[in-house]
């Protein structure tokens, strides 16, 4: 999996490492080492943001998850995602005569900080063949070119 990291390009120093150190946990409790079986393997969605010129899009993969069971909050710039991927059947662990099971279940939580010039009231998500998409607007009138004038 690849590290997500602030978005902006006028990241601080302190928030680059706050960063980079939330990369190396994630990166350590990802490892396949420290899974006991696949059972204990809790569920995080995969991410993409991507920015473009009048927004930033998230897309967030959520395969089998009903849209309604996902909760999408936003404090201040922060961006959380979180919800619970179910297995699908009725069968009790005991009852399954599982070969292979890579699939991996639980509840979740992603959280990661956006940029100052995000529209937050105009936020929008939907849900298509097991992705989540979320638009995020920029905040077009905080941004505007100044023509300098030359007095020669």
């Amino acid at each position: 999996m690849k590290p997500i990291r602030r978005i902006g390009r006028d990241d601080n120093p302190i928030d680059r490492f706050k960063n980079e150190l939330d990369n190396v946990f994630q990166r350590f409790f990802d490892d396949p080492f420290f899974w006991r079986d696949n059972s204990s393997r809790s569920f995080s969605p995969s991410l993409n943001v991507e920015e473009k010129a009048d927004r930033y899009v998230v897309e967030a993969e959520v395969p089998g998850m009903d849209p309604n069971e996902i909760e999408l909050e936003m404090n201040g710039n922060a961006l959380t995602i979180k919800g619970e991927r179910k297995r699908q059947d009725s069968q009790s662990d005991d009852e399954r005569n599982m070969h292979v099971e890579e699939s991996s279940y639980g509840s979740f939580q992603r959280s990661f900080t956006l940029p100052d010039n995000i529209d937050a009231d105009r936020i929008q998500a939907e849900s298509r063949n097991g992705v989540l998409y979320i638009d995020v607007p920029k905040d077009q009138s905080r941004s505007r070119r100044i023509d300098i004038q030359s007095r020669d």
